[in-house]
């Protein structure tokens, strides 16, 4: 490159060289406040504090932005931001979709896998060890710990079986074990390789030189490996009463399951044919199941488990099915990787089920797609868009990356720093080009419109859950001192204080609010999220209750109260918001709203109305659903308003609180620039 002296990293050296030959020059630095929301948001999701703000700004030191990188990769909401990119890929929900009939749609410990990859992403895990744990923790553990009815033999080894979540939360399809397998090729191939391996399983693959043997491969691998009927033990509850009542409570309703099916089988062996006893042993084995899952969920006993897989005793290969059919089968075929991604001889499978071969191909450091498409993942979510831009096919149909070279010399800086994943992000956010201002520039978008080349920084919305967790950031109403734990439902209080990541996700029936805010389908693999602009996003800011209460909450405290005057108002406002002061334009023009209110700049909340009144009864039916939702194990399937159960009022609005919900609504409140 010609211009040495803008580079601070090696990746700078790829962008300005593409730049240069392009005859662009990068835009300017963007301001401090711009920089510390984006790297803020960037890697934590959350907007910066007021103090971390005013400590960047007083920080003159040449490593001031390398010591805020440190300390927000150090933060455990890192962890949780981090791990939502993951839970898309990995298709997470806390039901089954179409479970076997008769079972409760809901996968009582979910959570636990959830908790897991916040954990790997916050300690660091290297990122080959993460795929060989959700592929085979299970084959990671000495030979007695796989036994399916025990616990682990250690506090870390059970942590590890919760990684197995990745492979067993997805869609239960009726119990059909062809299209649950289907699943698991299609969500292992591209999460970690970024290939379409699931095309395959009717035909040779369209575009790709993946023939049905190969699917037929990885089908025998996760044909050997099977989900136990007891889950096994990642801790115990606390209480050694609650445990005991716990188990008691268990032992009552399986043994009433036990007298069920011996009744539905002397029902079939009797010739009994009476449709009406049936239905009623039906729905009797249904109330019996919810209240199974009920007590694992809820009851203060229960220990924590893990959704896993284990082998079977005896594995054996798989023939071909000839156009996919069930009943035509072709000839068998050996466990064995893909032959396109395995150079010489290809040996069979012999360990098991070969989950563990298979995720040891799949980590390899000579495999040469893994590292690339986890450092395409990471790079898309820091910029935007991937250096190539179809994240999950990396196939012949995906998209031709915009700097090959700068993929490759990443991919193989990330297995030099053994796969660490905050090396990785350290490296992109000290960079020149991830601090550039967005500024838009007619004679670079003449050349460059799509900013392929990035010359500018690209402006972005933000997530649902990081416009949910910002609102509560902002009104001083988030906890961050709960890491992990158990999903809350959209209708609870806990959704009004707990960050979005634990929103409890119903696969066949998601929250409008999520899907209205691009939140993926639960169902499929999803490496990034369409943004769309609908009116329903702005109708959720101007007349949820979770917004205009946050609003409320973040004028009627003390703190806001006591400031001197309405220029110091709208000062902190701009900057809770905002995390920038407001200009001299601005502050006048608050001042003129606040005062043209019927109520003036009073702090006080007006008298109720009668249309408020009305509002609290509405609240209160609300209310009332989300009870039922909560208690109806996942089949409740009306939609229900966010945080329900934390706003119960609905008290006319005083001039402050006016201003602070106008300004949550703008585009500055939920764009990233």
């Amino acid at each position: 490159v010609r211009n040495t002296g803008w580079c601070r990293t090696d990746i700078d050296r790829f962008i300005l060289a593409r730049l240069e030959a392009a005859g662009i020059a990068p835009n300017p630095p963007t301001d401090r406040h711009t920089l510390l929301r984006r790297l803020s948001y960037n890697l934590t999701g959350l907007p910066p504090t007021r103090a971390e703000m005013a400590a960047f700004l007083a920080d003159s030191s040449p490593d001031a932005v390398e010591r805020v990188i440190d300390r927000l990769l150090a933060s455990p909401q890192y962890g949780e931001h981090w791990a939502r990119y993951w839970l898309d890929l990995a298709r997470y929900a806390d039901t089954r979709g179409d479970p076997p009939r008769r079972e409760d749609p809901r996968f009582p410990h979910a959570w636990t896998y959830r908790d897991y990859v916040i954990d790997a992403f916050n300690r660091d895990l290297p990122y080959d060890q993460f795929i060989l744990e959700q592929l085979a923790a299970d084959r990671l553990l000495p030979a007695a710990s796989r036994h399916r009815a025990s616990p682990a033999s250690s506090e870390t080894d059970r942590t590890r079986l919760a990684a197995l979540g990745f492979l067993t939360l997805g869609n239960q399809f009726d119990g059909r074990r062809n299209d649950i397998i289907a699943d698991q090729i299609d969500v292992t191939t591209k999460a970690f390789l970024g290939l379409t391996v699931a095309c395959a399983r009717c035909h040779d693959h369209k575009f790709d030189p993946i023939p049905t043997e190969d699917y037929y491969s990885l089908y025998g691998v996760f044909a050997n490996s099977v989900v136990p009927r007891e889950l096994p033990i990642l801790r115990p509850a606390p209480s050694p009463d609650a445990t005991e009542d716990y188990l008691a409570r268990r032992r009552e309703w399986l043994a009433r399951e036990q007298e069920l099916l011996l009744e539905f089988r002397n029902l079939r062996r009797s010739g009994n044919r009476d449709p009406e006893r049936r239905r009623q042993l039906i729905r009797e084995q249904q109330r019996v199941r919810k209240n199974l899952t009920d007590l694992e969920s809820t009851h203060p006993g229960a220990p924590v488990r893990a959704h896993v897989l284990f082998d079977v005793d005896r594995p054996r290969d798989y023939p071909v099915l000839i156009r996919g059919e069930p009943g035509n089968a072709g000839k068998t075929v050996p466990r064995r990787f893909l032959e396109i991604l395995s150079p010489g001889e290809r040996p069979p499978f012999r360990d098991g089920s070969g989950r563990l071969e298979l995720a040891r191909a799949i980590a390899s450091p000579d495999n040469p797609l893994t590292a690339r498409v986890i450092v395409n993942r990471i790079w898309q979510q820091h910029f935007g868009a991937g250096i190539i831009d179809t994240p999950d096919d990396f196939g012949n149909m995906a998209a031709p990356p915009t700097h090959p070279e700068l993929l490759d010399f990443l991919a193989a800086g990330l297995i030099e720093h053994g796969w660490s994943l905050k090396w990785l992000q350290r490296e992109i956010t000290r960079s020149a080009v991830y601090q550039l201002s967005c500024l838009d520039r007619p004679d670079a978008a003449a050349i460059d419109p799509e900013n392929h080349l990035l010359w500018r920084a690209n402006l972005r919305r933000l997530s649902f859950e990081q416009i949910h967790d910002a609102l509560l950031a902002a009104a001083g109403t988030l906890d961050l001192s709960r890491v992990g734990g158990k999903s809350v439902r959209i209708g609870s209080a806990d959704f009004a204080t707990r960050r979005a990541l634990y929103t409890w996700i119903d696969r066949r029936n998601p929250a409008e609010l999520l899907t209205q805010f691009d939140f993926p389908s639960p169902d499929i693999p999803s490496g990034r999220r369409h943004s769309t602009i609908v009116p329903q996003q702005s109708l959720f800011l101007m007349n949820s209750p979770i917004v205009v209460e946050a609003a409320r909450a973040l004028v009627q405290n003390d703190t806001f109260r006591n400031l001197p005057d309405d220029e110091a108002r709208v000062r902190a406002l701009y900057l809770a918001i905002f995390q920038r002061p407001p200009i001299r334009r601005e502050v006048d023009l608050c001042r003129r709203y606040i005062h043209a209110n019927p109520d003036g700049a009073s702090l006080q909340t007006p008298p109720p109305t009668r249309r408020s009144r009305l509002a609290t009864r509405a609240a209160l039916r609300q209310a009332r659903l989300a009870e039922r939702a909560e208690a109806s194990g996942g089949r409740f399937r009306a939609q229900i308003e966010p945080a329900a159960r934390a706003h119960l009022r609905r008290d006319p609005l005083d001039a402050w609180t006016k201003l602070a919900h106008a300004l949550l609504q703008t585009n500055e409140a939920v764009l990233l620039n």
